[in-house]
């Protein structure tokens, strides 16, 4: 079974569409918020834990106490700059905000950030996500931080980092 799981799990493409996904209608909307490589994508997970070994016991044992998942993705600026309007780091105008609520958490039920994997440029307008990409990981509740703007890259790339506080799907299907 494991190697099952293994196996559907290898990406051979470099490919990397990065997604923000509203499922309040009745069919999902996804928008393209990026374009990258796999080399311009981090998702690091961070757990701490505490020890405690009372004096009966031979063994320390050790608790987890906390755990953090931060989204990081460096992509070219959009010619619209609407993807990085959708993301909360410029606002209508295309000026840098550092406003709370421009930064928006997407803490909804139906309000989801997706990476998708793929071996080749997908057309976004026909392809199916969930069924053409190698790798689809979804998040839930994540808030943006440290958006990053460099303007010496070909083409201008803009970074940003995405707090994870709700789940993290490693491979995700609706069905």
């Amino acid at each position: 079974m494991a190697q099952e799981i293994t196996s559907q799990l290898e990406v051979e493409g470099s490919v990397v569409a990065v997604l923000h996904v509203d499922e309040s209608g009745t069919d999902p909307v996804r928008t393209v918020l990026g374009n990258c490589t796999k080399d311009d994508l981090s998702i690091s997970t961070d757990e701490s834990s505490e020890d405690f070994n009372p004096g009966s016991q031979r063994r320390t044992k050790r608790y987890r106490t906390n755990n953090t998942i931060d989204v990081e993705v460096a992509s070219a600026i959009a010619p619209d700059l609407a993807a990085l309007e959708k993301v909360g780091i410029v606002d209508s105008d295309g000026k840098i905000t550092f406003d709370s609520a421009d930064r928006k958490t997407l803490a909804s039920d139906d309000e989801y950030i997706e990476i998708a994997y793929f071996d080749h440029e997908p057309d976004y307008s026909s392809v199916d996500i969930e069924a053409d990409s190698e790798l689809l990981h979804r998040f839930e509740d994540c808030e943006l931080t440290s958006p990053e703007v460099d303007p010496s890259a070909t083409p201008p790339t803009a970074s940003w980092t995405w707090w994870v506080e709700g789940g993290f799907y490693l491979d995700f299907s609706s069905a």
